[in-house]
């Protein structure tokens, strides 16, 4: 999986503003420093996470993968026709949905899941379950997210975080502006509905629909490339919270496939439903261990009615009690 030449502008400007330390990561992290000058990198997801997690111990910042957007003082025209549907969108209902289809085409691994709170908007940012340091990857993403929200002049009401931070439950004022909530059990922002619903000055829906294409053409090239074992589990990615609804008529509609047909295409790739199943809900109680999460809450984000239930089948697949895998994992 790979990060896109959008991302790659961030770092550019980050260097721009903070030439020494990024110069520094650079050399840790094994990036030549004849890239700052290319404006179109495709760097892989893991380098950009190194890339991260060096640089929380450069600026002595736990919360740099949040704090990132606003660190380098992201625009949306960084991301080209990603970025710029955004700026002439209807409103931001309309631009944060285009950022939900498309954020592929700049972040490939990760999407964004929206859904309303009586009088507040709720951006969940959620990782495919393959992605090494899911939380880090879900902060970039939203700092990414909140940058283009905030340079629309919206107002961030908080920001939620999985970093734990070494004071608990922290509601410090971030770089956006807003309180951050630490050791959560996701990666969230929350606005106002009513901004999300206000027009906006400088809409152009024939641009947007030609950028639409643009962002459409990308993002095939982009799904083209993977296995349907792969497509599969991204879509189960968007249960979020609601893992025990996963079935696969519901998935196979969304694939425009038949229930039979999606069954025999993944006997291709020697692969069944239920154990794409199975293997995507332990590589999510994985992540979740390792965030610290707790198992009755683990055990509701699976599905599971009691613990008990989450840890026989956990110590079945993986010969390890929670407790002793996440010791384990240290």
């Amino acid at each position: 999986m790979n990060t896109y030449s959008g991302v790659w502008r961030c770092i550019q400007r980050l260097y721009q503003i903070y030439p020494f330390e990024v110069e520094t990561i650079f050399q840790s992290v094994g990036i030549a420093k004849s890239l700052v000058t290319n404006q179109n990198v495709s760097m892989p997801v893991e380098i950009i996470l190194n890339f991260v997690i060096e640089a929380q111990s450069i600026f002595k910042d736990e919360l740099v993968s949040i704090n990132f957007g606003r660190m380098a003082q992201v625009r949306p025209n960084y991301g080209e026709a990603f970025g710029l549907a955004f700026v002439y969108s209807r409103n931001l209902e309309q631009g944060l949905k285009l950022l939900q289809s498309y954020i592929s085409t700049e972040l490939e691994g990760l999407n964004f899941l929206i859904t309303e709170e009586k009088n507040l908007i709720k951006i969940q940012s959620v990782v495919d379950p393959d992605i090494k340091h899911p939380s880090i990857y879900e902060n970039l993403g939203l700092s990414i997210l909140a940058s283009f929200i905030r340079s629309k002049r919206f107002q961030i009401k908080q920001i939620n975080t999985k970093t734990v931070t070494q004071v608990d439950d922290i509601k410090e004022k971030s770089v956006f502006n807003c309180p951050i909530y630490t050791s959560c059990e996701e990666t969230s922002l929350l606005i106002s509905k009513k901004n999300y619903l206000k027009k906006n000055a400088l809409s152009n829906p024939s641009l947007v629909d030609y950028l639409s294409t643009i962002l459409e053409s990308k993002a095939y090239k982009i799904s083209s490339k993977m296995t349907l074992t792969g497509k599969v589990e991204r879509l189960m990615n968007n249960y979020v919270n609601h893992f025990n609804l996963i079935n696969i008529h519901d998935i196979s509609n969304q694939l425009g496939l038949s229930t039979n047909s999606l069954r025999n295409q993944l006997l291709k790739e020697n692969k069944t439903f239920r154990e794409i199943l199975n293997d995507f809900k332990l590589k999510k109680s994985k992540h979740m261990i390792r965030d610290g999460l707790s198992v009755k809450a683990i055990s509701y984000h699976l599905g599971y009615s009691e613990p008990s239930s989450f840890v026989r089948w956990f110590t079945c697949q993986t010969q390890f009690t929670p407790t002793s895998f996440k010791m384990n994992a240290r």
